[in-house]
């Protein structure tokens, strides 16, 4: 297994075009408007991969690595925040590279971890990451950011996915409840190759806009969860976001939380998407079509 931090330093511009405005993003409809990239990240290395959001000054950018049929494949990257101990974001994709399901889950038992994968992330210091006792502690779960089901085309991706840094003190039933509804959704259309060729996801809690203050020795609890997705299939782009408070819920749809991109970066304070080209990011991002989703 290899794992690589990836410390942030150029700058990747792409160029697509821009298109209608009644569904998925076509960029090549028509000529590049506006090919630039203003707002894309100005380091370098993972950093520029589509999937990334924006990074913010002073938190820790790693990318989590492993080694199929030897290419380097990224698992997920993650931006954390050594203050509040707790990742801003996760991000990964569902592609022809790890789409597919290569790893029992119930195999843990008979590893080196006997049934409990849970374990510190070697690649950031212990200090600004939450532990077992931080989380549990104080009646909460560890809930997984990127889920571990989203990752089992190999043993060691799905053992990253059990990283300290990927967890997140959860209510129990939230974790269990319309969170996993939506993993669910997710899953099954980053795993459809007629849905999607690549399925770029942003997930997480918040930890500066709206955060419960613990009265234990949990440093964070968020108070939202998010997750932003965006779809290319032959070259078209659309994407959607989900927003939710950190709660129980007894009814309602998946599909009530839905909302833009747009607004979505609005209620996080978080930059999408940022590494498209901004005449693509602009229209892709404003649009809100969930019946294109299928399921949802």
């Amino acid at each position: 297994m290899r794992m690589k931090k990836i410390f942030i330093y150029i700058l990747i511009l792409l160029s697509v075009a821009c298109s209608h405005d009644d569904g998925p993003l076509n960029p090549d409809e028509g000529p590049a408007v506006n090919p630039e990239n203003i707002n894309a990240n100005n380091h370098g290395g993972y950093s520029t991969r589509i999937e990334i959001p924006r990074i913010q000054e002073g938190d820790i950018f790693v990318s989590h690595c492993t080694t199929v049929k030897k290419k380097e494949n990224i698992t997920y990257s993650l931006a954390q925040c050594p203050q509040r101990k707790h990742s801003r974001w996760t991000a990964f994709t569902f592609d022809a590279s790890n789409r597919n399901i290569s790893w029992s889950r119930g195999d843990w038992d008979h590893t080196e971890w006997h049934g409990d994968p849970f374990q510190a992330d070697p690649e950031l210091p212990s200090n600004c990451v939450m532990t077992k006792q931080e989380i549990n502690g104080n009646g909460f779960v560890r809930g997984h950011l990127v889920a571990s089901y989203d990752r089992v085309y190999s043993k060691d991706a799905n053992e990253q996915t059990f990283y300290y840094s990927n967890m997140s003190p959860m209510r129990s039933r939230f974790n269990t409840g319309r969170w996993s509804d939506l993993e669910g959704l997710v899953q099954n259309w980053g795993r459809d190759e007629d849905f999607c060729d690549t399925l770029y996801i942003v997930k997480g809690g918040t930890i500066n806009q709206g955060f419960y203050e613990s009265k234990g020795t949990c440093p964070t609890v968020p108070k939202y969860y998010f997750m932003a997705l965006l779809c290319r299939m032959n070259d078209k782009f659309k994407a959607i976001g989900f927003w939710f408070e950190h709660k129980d819920y007894l009814s309602g749809s998946v599909k009530s939380y839905s909302m833009s991109i747009d607004e979505l970066e609005e209620k996080s304070g978080i930059d999408f998407f940022c590494n498209l080209p901004d005449n693509v990011e602009e229209k892709v991002e404003k649009r809100h079509y969930p019946d294109q989703w299928k399921g949802l």
